[in-house]
C-alpha cells in the first residue's frame, strides 16, 4: 500500500522524534497551557504534547498552523470545530488565535494507516466498528455545514479501548449557503477525489468526502486502493482481483461511494452512513463440507493439466500514468529607446524703441501690485528695490557610534554629521543603526541653527537583550535563508537558530530564501514572518519577506520565537 503524507502524526508509531522544530519545549502559551514535547508534523502544521497548568494530569495536543494566512482564515471555523460534539470526533477544546494553534484532546492509541501497515487488511470486526463510527462521524460534521476535507487512515485514531477517532479538522472548511464555493485547498493526492486533484477551482467538498470516505473504507478492506489511477479513474478498472473476496453488499457501497463521476455517488453522507449500518458481510465466507472438496478436486484437475500442456498463464497490468506537458511560452517585451533632441535656444530679437510704442503700459499691466495712484509722487519707483531673501538656519544631526544605514529628517534622507537647512518648528527624525532599534525623535528649532547628537548607547541603555529563536516552516535543508534586521545580514542553512542577539523594540526585517541547489528550478516564497505572544507581547506579523516588527521580552523571558512562512 502507497504510504500516505502524515498531517496528524501517529502516538505510537515507534518512530524517533527528538526534533523541535519551533523551539518552544517547555514554553507556557494561551496563558494555561505548557509545551511538554514535540509529537510531528505534515503538510499543513506542528503538533506537540502539553498539559493544562491548572490540570497537570490532562493530556493534550496542540497543533499549529504552518501559515499565517491560514491562520488568519480559520478564526470562524475554529470557533465552529471547537462546538463539535461526537463521539467518533476529536473534541477540539480550546483556540489561541494569537497563537493560530487548536488544542485537541490527547488519543492514546494508533492511527489506522499504522495498523494496517503493521498486520494488514482488517478483520471483519475491526472494519465494521471502524467503518461505522467514521461514516456517522461524517454525517454528523455535514449536518453542521462542515466538510472534513483530507479523509485517510492517517486521520483515523483507535485508542487502547478500541474507541475510533476521526481526527484533524484542522483544514476543514464551514459550508455557507454554496456548498461549491471553497476557498483553500488541502488534499492527500491518493485518497483526493478526482474533480479535486484535477484542480477544479469549484467542486462540492461534502460529496468529495463521501469519495475519500470510500477510498478509506476500500483500503481497510484490501491494503491497496480502488483504482490503478486515482487522478483519472476507470470505473471499468474499479477494485480489480482485490475486491473479489468483498461480500456484493459492501461492494455497492463502496464502488458508489467512490464513482469518478460525483453526481453518480451518494447524494449525502447520512445516506452512506445508513447502507453501512445495514451491512452484516465484510467478506465472501469460504465454502465448507463437499462444495469445498470438489473445488480442491478441480484446482488439482487444472493444476495437472498445465503441467501436461507445459503453459504457463502469466498476467500482467500496466497502466502507464499519462504525462502531460505545460509550455509556458515567455511573455515579448519590446524594449523601445526614444532620445530627446534638445532645440536650440535663439537669440532674443531686438526691436529698436521708437515713441510710438507703448511698452511701459505694457509693463504696467504686467505687474497689478503696482498702484501709481496711491505711490507719492516724491517715492522712487520700487522696480530698484532687491528682494529680501531670508535664509533659514542649519540643521545638523549627529549619531553616535557611526554605522548608521539611514538617518531621515521629515521623510527626507540625510547624511549624519552634515548640515542642511531646516525651518524653524517641529522636526521627525528616524534612525536606522544596524546594531539598535529603528530611534524616533523629534527636534524643535528656532531660528539659529542647530546641533543634535543621539548617542544610541544611551537611548537604549535601559532596553532588554532578547535572544531570537529563529525556525522555518516547513523545515528545509534544500534553502538558504538571508535574514536583516536592520540591514545587518546573517545566512543560515540549519534551523532553528538559537541565540540570535538584539535589543528589543521595532526594527526593520527583511529575508530572502534562496536555493542551494540553483539547479532544482525552485523558486521558495516567503509569506510571513511572526513572532510569537509566548515569547513577549502581542503576536508580530509580517506579510511577506520584508517590514517592521516589534520585539518584546515577556513573561517567559527575553527569548522570542521568530518564525518563517515559505512556500514553493
Amino acid at each position: 500500500m502507497p504510504e500516505d503524507d502524515k498531517t496528524q502524526p501517529s502516538f505510537d508509531s515507534g518512530e524517533p522524534i527528538n526534533a523541535d522544530p519551533l523551539g518552544i519545549i517547555g514554553w507556557e502559551i494561551g496563558g494555561k497551557y505548557k509545551i511538554r514535547s514535540y509529537l510531528g508534523g505534515g503538510g499543513f502544521g506542528e503538533v506537540y504534547d502539553a498539559y493544562n497548568l491548572n490540570l497537570v494530569e490532562q493530556r493534550l495536543v496542540i497543533k499549529f498552523f504552518k501559515r499565517v494566512q491560514a491562520r488568519d482564515r480559520f478564526d470562524r471555523e475554529a470557533k465552529i470545530l471547537c462546538m463539535l460534539d461526537h463521539p467518533n470526533i476529536s473534541r477540539v477544546i480550546d483556540y489561541l488565535p494569537s497563537e493560530g494553534a487548536l488544542v485537541i484532546q490527547y488519543i492514546d492509541g494508533k492511527d489506522a494507516a499504522h495498523m494496517l501497515r503493521e498486520s494488514g487488511p482488517f478483520s471483519a470486526e475491526l472494519f465494521l466498528r471502524v467503518a461505522k463510527a467514521v461514516t456517522e462521524a461524517i454525517a454528523y460534521a455535514h449536518e453542521k455545514k462542515v466538510a472534513h476535507r483530507d479523509i485517510k487512515p492517517a486521520n483515523i485514531l483507535i485508542d487502547k479501548k478500541g474507541h475510533v477517532y476521526l481526527i484533524d479538522f484542522g483544514i476543514a472548511k464551514e459550508i455557507g449557503g454554496d456548498a461549491t464555493k471553497t476557498g483553500y485547498q488541502a488534499l492527500t493526492p491518493m485518497f483526493a477525489a478526482p474533480e479535486r486533484q484535477t484542480g477544479l477551482s469549484s467542486y462540492n467538498p461534502f460529496l468529495s468526502d463521501i469519495y475519500e470516505m470510500g477510498v478509506t473504507l476500500f483500503n481497510f478492506a484490501t491494503n491497496t486502493m480502488p483504482y490503478r489511477n486515482p487522478i483519472s479513474p476507470s470505473l471499468q478498472e474499479w477494485g480489480g482481483i482485490h475486491s473479489e473476496r468483498l461480500s456484493p453488499q459492501l461492494k455497492y457501497i463502496l464502488r458508489k461511494a467512490t464513482h469518478p463521476d460525483p453526481g453518480s455517488r451518494y447524494e449525502s453522507a447520512n445516506e452512506m452512513a445508513a447502507d453501512m449500518a445495514e451491512l452484516k458481510e465484510v467478506y465472501i465466507k469460504p465454502r465448507k463440507g463437499k462444495v469445498g472438496i470438489l473445488i480442491a478436486a478441480v484446482a488439482v484437475v487444472a493444476i495437472a493439466a498445465g503441467a501436461y500442456f507445459g503453459r504457463d498463464y502469466i498476467g500482467s497490468q500496466f497502466s502507464p500514468s499519462a504525462t502531460s506537458e505545460q509550455t509556458t511560452q515567455p511573455a515579448e517585451t519590446e524594449s523601445v529607446t526614444g532620445e530627446q533632441v534638445e532645440q536650440p535656444v535663439r537669440p532674443p530679437v531686438v526691436v529698436e524703441e521708437k515713441p510710438v510704442v507703448q511698452k511701459p503700459e505694457v509693463e504696467v499691466a504686467e505687474k497689478p501690485v503696482e498702484k501709481p495712484v496711491e505711490r507719492p509722487a516724491e517715492q522712487p519707483s520700487e522696480q530698484a528695490v532687491a528682494p529680501v531673501v531670508v535664509k533659514n538656519p542649519e540643521l545638523t544631526v549627529g549619531v553616535v557610534p557611526s554605522g548608521v544605514n539611514e538617518l531621515f529628517v521629515d521623510g527626507r534622507r540625510r547624511t549624519p554629521g552634515q548640515a542642511f537647512e531646516a525651518a524653524a518648528g517641529s522636526h521627525s527624525v528616524e534612525v536606522v543603526h544596524s546594531d539598535y532599534p529603528i530611534l524616533r525623535k523629534t527636534i524643535r528649532m528656532r531660528d539659529e541653527p542647530t546641533s543634535v547628537t543621539y548617542e544610541m548607547n544611551r537611548e537604549f541603555a535601559r532596553s532588554d537583550t532578547l535572544s531570537l529563536q529563529l525556525a522555518l516552516f516547513p523545515p528545509s535543508e534544500q534553502n538558504l535563508v538571508e535574514f536583516r534586521l536592520n540591514g545587518k545580514e546573517r545566512r543560515y542553512t540549519q534551523f532553528p537558530v538559537f541565540d540570535l542577539m538584539c535589543l528589543e523594540g521595532e526594527w526593520k526585517l527583511q529575508a530572502e530564501m534562496i536555493p542551494i541547489n540553483t539547479d532544482a528550478g525552485t523558486s521558495p516564497k516567503i509569506d510571513s514572518c511572526v513572532a510569537f505572544p509566548y515569547g513577549g507581547g502581542e503576536r508580530q506579523v509580517v506579510k511577506g519577506a520584508k517590514g517592521e516588527i516589534k520585539l518584546v521580552a515577556g513573561a517567559n523571558g527575553n527569548v522570542v520565537p521568530l518564525l518563517i512562512y515559505w512556500s514553493q
